[in-house]
């Protein structure tokens, strides 16, 4: 980054080190419209601010500096956050099945329910606020049921049109959550690819 802005690397200095703590596996630099894991929060580690005596580049890593995130290069935004755990009572569900797409019939089938502590994992995830935004054209390949006293709450996920992506779609709304695909991999275990009539490689 240094380079690609010509910055003289013998004027850099650390200004500031300080030990910090985030809930999130983002460390406290999250992209616009992604979900991360929260399933070992608090995440500890050092927050560095760095200087060329004009300017300051803010970095955030993990305990082990085997993470680092470059906080000074995301994109601020004065979007409103949505908390989708919280608008679709996402934590009064009672039980989460997982959903695959039959592309020859267009309709979702049952592919299995989750376990407790999955549907908790995935709930909190979604409890954090986002800005995400309007959501592009998709055919989703999955899709999240979760059932409440109010009735079923849907989070659809990955697009046909490019399935390496973790896109969500939530009440016409798009974000990301990589996190999700690891979660829910072990469900899939065993299943043929799926046929995707206007996938692209």
């Amino acid at each position: 980054m240094f380079t690609e802005k010509n910055i003289d690397f013998s004027t850099l200095f650390v200004l500031s080190v300080a030990a910090e703590q985030w809930p999130t596996a983002a460390l406290g630099c999250a992209e616009l419209g992604t979900y991360y894991d929260t399933v070992d929060a608090p995440y500890k580690g050092l927050a560095y601010v760095l200087s060329d005596g004009d300017r300051t580049w803010e970095y955030h890593s993990n305990a082990d500096d085997t993470i680092v995130f470059r906080c000074s290069e995301i994109t601020p935004s004065n979007a409103t956050l949505i908390n989708i755990a919280i608008e679709a009572n996402l934590k009064e569900s009672s039980r989460l099945t997982l959903m695959r797409r039959d592309f020859s019939t267009g309709e979702f089938e049952v592919r299995n329910e989750m376990t407790p502590d999955d549907m908790a994992r995935v709930i909190a995830i979604f409890d954090q606020g986002s800005a995400i935004s309007q959501a592009p054209p998709c055919t989703s390949i999955f899709r999240l049921d979760f059932e409440t006293a109010r009735g079923t709450s849907e989070v659809e996920f990955i697009c046909e049109d490019d399935y390496k992506m973790f896109d969500i779609y939530w009440n016409d709304l798009h974000g990301f959550a990589p996190i999700i695909g690891e979660i829910i991999g072990p469900y899939l275990a065993g299943d043929p690819i799926p046929s995707l009539p206007t996938a692209k490689p």
